[in-house]
């Protein structure tokens, strides 16, 4: 027999090769040039804007489709880590992977689709890996107090995926097919047909990989392969939207996923016949109504989530859990008085749970009122109150206030100063209330209270050619009654309660750099993140935790994309830096820094009505060996080649 794919894809020499013919077959492209039509051009410009926001006063950033339709193949965890601050708490490809947002943990950082909420009521937190960069169009960030307009306990932030309808198509069909190491294999289908008045957004994608990985071992001193970490991915989802008259907007959307995912042994606990395995079904479904006018807009939106969950390890555990949620929003915009808008809203949420860890089937209502109001002094000066009111369960959570600034000092140049001060409460999961002989029905809701100052500037040259856009940002955070889980004194169980006070304070600088030299297209993206997150109270007489860092937040968090386009060619190099991670409270063992480079290399065919990419794609590229979580080993040296191809008929007007 041949040498396995897997093998070949890992050898530096075959990727050598890979590239080689990637390059022959640019040439062949591009050999005959009478065959190419020069009749689309895209803007000079992929505008990835850090000062704009909705609330003025609170910090809002957007990762384009241009950002992410080199990645379609990826998950969300990739692309977040490599174009923003927050840091992805990782337990490699295909398995859990969530956020540390602003010093926070994953159940402070909500994910939320079109609006809606993706956080399980039992975790509170969401796993990045199950989210397929295909699904989704753009990405919102909002950071901190920004979220209160949309819900409550999102300390960190929000993350909003978001679909919309492109009027100027008739017809778009595009394919996308990626080999990659380890037999890993990722199609993806996405057609738009319909009108200017009436669309249809069909989306299915599916992968897969055996993911196993060689890698050095510490315990075993040898390299060994990753072991039962094998996966399948898939999802199709359906959107119809319906435009009346340019004042009405009717939308439906479906989205089922399935993913199967064997999750391998730690590097500590290395075992060839390890056996556990992960299955998730979920579909969502959301159905809204926007209503447009000049001084008053409507949203009214209504979804359904149903997520099955079974996990099995070897033949001692075999559960399942099932939730439902049931979300409704109602969203208006009034700005009839001069320099005055005000944006009131409701909520309501039913939860229902059953799962074999709970006594029973388990519910949650939540019911909140919502109300923006924002001022504009003479287009110099913003001010924006945010309001909230939220009844979970017959117990009213406390006023949940913001307050926001936003100054322009110079009229005519794009420079933005804010400010903002909030209050916020996060109610405590279902499985910190209700898990079998462990969970605790009469904790408290976590309190958190928050300030930030931060700056923005941006500055187009005269001739249009260069961009500046950068942004610097300070928060201070203070979060009491932090649930924690602790182990029950004399029995093997653990027990959550509400125990730590934590500070989390730091910068985050973002700077975005664009230009046209010579007919080459350049840009330079760089984040930068100093996150101190450290205990603040104590809850034993010896424990030595007060000032020590949160575990798995690194104090430092780089990533840069320098960008290089030219005769429809295109490079990025990326870089990530990641400083060291604390895995004890005590802050004596940790995880060592890192530092991963990535280089993405392609052609676009562009034709009349036809576009063609063929792109190549090198993670790790040093080899780097390293681990984001403790004994979960990461991929060395890897590549993944990628065939796209689209057609489009535009809408005739």
């Amino acid at each position: 027999m041949g040498q396995p794919l897997y093998e070949k894809l890992s050898n530096s020499n075959f990727l050598k090769t890979i590239l080689f013919i990637g390059l022959l077959v640019n040439f062949v492209f591009t050999a005959n040039p009478q065959n190419i039509r020069d009749t689309l051009r895209l803007p000079l410009f992929e505008v990835k804007s850090v000062g704009v926001t909705d609330v003025p006063g609170f910090k809002k950033t957007t990762l384009d489709s241009i950002t992410l339709v080199h990645h379609l193949d990826a998950d969300l965890s990739k692309i977040i880590s490599e174009n923003t601050t927050i840091f992805i708490k990782s337990y490699g490809n295909g398995t859990l992977a969530t956020p540390s947002f602003r010093g926070t943990t994953a159940q402070h950082t909500q994910v939320e689709w079109n609006g809606i909420n993706l956080n399980s009521p039992m975790l509170g937190q969401m796993d990045f890996s199950q989210i397929p960069v295909s699904q989704f169009d753009e990405i919102e960030i909002l950071y901190g107090a920004a979220g209160i307009a949309k819900t409550s306990g999102a300390f960190g932030g929000v993350i909003n995926l978001t679909t919309s309808p492109d009027w100027n198509q008739r017809i778009k069909i595009a394919l996308a097919q990626t080999l990659g190491n380890f037999e890993t294999y990722y199609t993806n289908f996405n057609l738009i047909a319909g009108s200017q008045s009436f669309q249809s957004h069909t989306k299915a994608s599916y992968s897969s990989s055996l993911n196993n990985f060689p890698y050095y071992n510490d315990y075993l001193g040898g390299k060994v392969r990753q072991q039962n970490s094998g996966y399948s991915l898939s999802g199709f989802s359906e959107e119809l939207f319906w435009k009346i008259k340019d004042k009405h907007l009717l939308s439906g959307r479906v989205w089922y996923s399935y993913d199967d995912r064997n999750l391998p042994p730690t590097a500590s606990q290395y075992d060839q016949e390890h056996i556990e395995k992960q299955k998730d079904k979920t579909i969502r479904s959301i159905l809204e109504y926007k209503f447009v006018e000049s001084n008053f807009n409507a949203v009214v939106t209504t979804s359904l989530i149903d997520q099955y969950m079974n996990y099995q390890l070897d033949s001692t555990l075999n559960s399942t859990h099932q939730y439902y949620s049931w979300i409704n929003r109602a969203r208006f915009s009034f700005s009839g008085i001069r320099n005055f808008t005000i944006k009131p809203g409701l909520d309501f949420i039913r939860d229902r749970v059953s799962s074999d860890s709970y006594d029973g089937i388990k519910t949650r209502t939540t019911a909140a009122i919502y109300a923006e109001t924002r001022y504009n002094f003479k287009d110099i000066l913003i001010a924006t109150l945010v309001l909230r009111e939220e009844l979970i369960d017959n117990d009213f959570l406390p006023l949940i206030p913001a307050f926001g600034l936003e100054y322009l000092p110079i009229r005519g140049i794009d420079w933005k100063i804010s400010a903002n001060l909030a209050r916020n409460h996060r109610y405590p999961t279902l499985n910190d209330q209700f898990w079998i002989l462990s969970g605790n029905p009469d904790l408290k809701t976590e309190v958190n209270y928050s300030t930030e100052i931060g700056t923005g500037f941006r500055r187009l040259s005269p001739n249009q050619k260069f961009l500046l856009d950068a942004r610097l940002s300070g928060y201070y955070s203070w979060i009491f009654d932090m649930i924690t889980w602790l182990p029950v004194e004399g029995s093997n169980l653990w027990k959550p309660e509400n125990i730590d006070e934590v500070h989390a304070r730091g910068l985050e600088v973002e700077l975005a750099l664009k230009g046209e030299v010579a007919g080459f297209l350049l840009s330079l993206m760089g984040n930068y993140s100093y996150c101190r997150s450290t205990y603040a109270k104590a809850n034993l007489e010896n424990d030595n935790k007060i000032g020590k860092q949160l575990i798995y937040i690194p104090v430092h968090n780089f990533n840069s994309t320098f960008s290089v386009k030219r005769w429809n060619f295109f490079l990025n190099y990326n870089v990530c830096y990641i400083s060291d991670r604390y895995t004890g409270k005590d802050n004596f063992s940790y995880m060592p820094a890192y530092s991963l480079s990535n280089i993405l290399f392609g052609k676009n065919i562009v034709l009349t009505k036809y576009f063609i990419s063929l792109q190549l794609e090198i993670n790790n590229i040093f080899n780097l060996d390293y681990q984001s979580v403790a004994n979960r080993p990461m991929p060395g040296l890897n590549g993944a080649l990628t065939l796209r191809f689209s057609f489009a008929s535009p809408s005739k007007r």
